[in-house]
């Protein structure tokens, strides 16, 4: 996006400086780190005092900087109309190629509005990072963390007084709009799969850190395999938050070949990872999915059909209509949420790939019994 325009704009080195202030808070950077002093700007960018202060003043006459109670200069005010709106995307320290396609349409749709987007990753629920850029910014979707919700966040949730839009998970309890593209009833869906493909010992597979969202997903899968009159088998054995979840999976799925062949025939997954690494495992022991037992698993994270065998799973839903509902409503903090706060794909498509398929040949599978 081209710079603001000023009414008396500076050349040379000064407006060097303009397109660099003005690039940085149109990308967010100065919504937890202050706004730099004059004399601190100057020797960061290698340029004079004088040239640093025509700058700023340059950009306070443009409305992107405003004085302070303390009369230093910092971003204009949340009632300003010249102020350029902050839209950060907040997820954990752990990415994962979910966070990167979440990250990426936010980015597109928050630009192309003509606000400013950053993300940022928080370590824990009290991170000052997390905390600072809900206070500070115009709103922020929330990709929520494993851990247990700390009370002081979640005091700063009821409050309501924020705009934040939850993503992966349903915190619409919380009275929070959230987007959930993968509900955990899907997972009835993959059961009916592996049923209609003639298997009647199917296991659940988890080694995910336990939040709502694995919780959720573990009982639908139970749901299922009453409702088939099959009794459930689950393998739970979930690593601690940040630890590698693929590579507990190879050892529990290992550990579990040691034995004998698998009590069951096909292998539901709570994550991509958990199917990634029982499949190296299985793999290891000359057992191919596809061929010898079936594996799927609810959201591939995009992964699914660049593995060899390629894994089935949910075709899952682009995330545009869902995110443009909830910037709308960020960006317009005077009207209420209407509808339902939970938005979620109303059926289950599933791509029933090499990973399930004894012939090795996608189709596309049935769609979810609602």
């Amino acid at each position: 996006m081209a710079p603001t325009s000023v009414r008396r704009r500076p050349s040379g080195k000064a407006r060097d400086v303009i397109d660099i202030l003005d690039r940085r808070i149109r990308g967010g950077d100065y919504l937890v780190a202050p706004l730099p002093s004059t004399r601190d700007l100057a020797a960061e960018l290698g340029v004079s005092y004088v040239t640093a202060r025509k700058a700023l003043l340059a950009l306070q006459e443009s409305g992107l900087l405003a004085r302070g109670a303390t009369r230093r200069l910092m971003l204009a005010s949340k009632e300003s109309r010249t102020r350029v709106r902050q839209i950060a995307y907040l997820a954990t320290a752990y990415p994962s190629p979910d966070v990167v396609r979440w990250q990426a349409a936010i980015n597109r749709l928050v630009t192309a509005s003509g606000c400013a987007f950053k993300a940022h990753f928080y370590m824990h629920w009290d991170d000052p990072v997390l905390l600072d850029i809900v206070e500070r910014g115009d709103g922020a979707f929330l990709h929520p963390s494993s851990q247990p919700l700390s009370s002081t966040v979640e005091r700063l949730i009821r409050s309501q007084r924020h705009r934040l839009v939850v993503v992966d998970q349903d915190w619409s309890h919380l009275g929070l709009p959230s987007i959930c593209l993968c509900p955990a009833h899907f997972m009835g869906a993959l059961f009916d799969h592996c049923i209609d493909q003639g298997h009647q010992r199917i296991a659940c597979f988890n080694t995910q850190p336990h939040d709502a969202a694995i919780t959720a997903r573990i009982q639908h899968f139970q749901l299922a395999a009453e409702r088939h009159g099959i009794a459930p088998l689950l393998i739970d054995e979930p690593v601690q938050p940040g630890e590698d979840q693929g590579i507990r999976a190879r050892e529990v799925m290992a550990r579990l070949l040691e034995a004998g062949r698998p009590a069951f025939t096909a292998l539901i997954t709570t994550t991509v990872f958990s199917a990634l690494g029982a499949i190296r495992s299985l793999v290891a022991s000359g057992i191919l999915s596809g061929r010898d037992l079936a594996v799927c698993t609810l959201n591939d994270e995009g992964l699914g059909d660049l593995l060899v065998p390629s894994l089935t799973a949910q075709i899952t839903p682009d995330p545009a209509p869902f995110i443009k509902r909830g910037l709308s409503w960020i960006l317009h903090a005077e009207r209420a949420w209407r509808g339902r706060l939970l938005q979620q794909p109303e059926q289950c498509d599933i791509a029933a790939r090499e990973s399930t398929s004894a012939a090795g040949t996608p189709t596309l599978g049935r769609r979810a019994r609602q």
